[in-house]
């Protein structure tokens, strides 16, 4: 992901623990659905840009999930994941790129 867009919060975020996704209706009324391990992969923390680097970053449980999630002020979201990662913000803007790239997604 090369630049982060500047995206309205989403009309609803929804976790779906079971599905071990995120589920988001954004305010143009696509829902996008990404898969916890993809959150997980795309974590753009220091620690996770070095790991991507040199390689390590794939070494991530194919069964990641997310514990919880927080807003991060009125910006993005927080998760906190399964395999105790939670130093990453996530961008609506980020959110909504990733959602582009990997989602499955529905038109509301």
């Amino acid at each position: 992901m090369s630049t982060t867009l500047i995206v309205a919060a989403p009309r609803e975020i929804r976790l779906r623990k079971a599905q071990k996704r995120l589920e988001i209706l954004w305010q143009d009324g696509r829902r996008s659905f990404l898969d916890c391990l993809v959150l997980r992969k795309s974590c753009a923390c220091s620690n996770c840009q070095k790991a991507q680097q040199t390689g390590l970053l794939s070494l991530i449980d194919a069964e990641v999930g997310i514990e919880r999630m927080e807003f991060s002020g009125v910006s993005g979201l927080q998760f906190h994941f399964s395999d105790g990662h939670f130093r990453g913000l996530y961008p609506w803007g980020y959110l909504r790129e990733l959602a582009d790239c990997y989602s499955l997604d529905e038109i509301a």
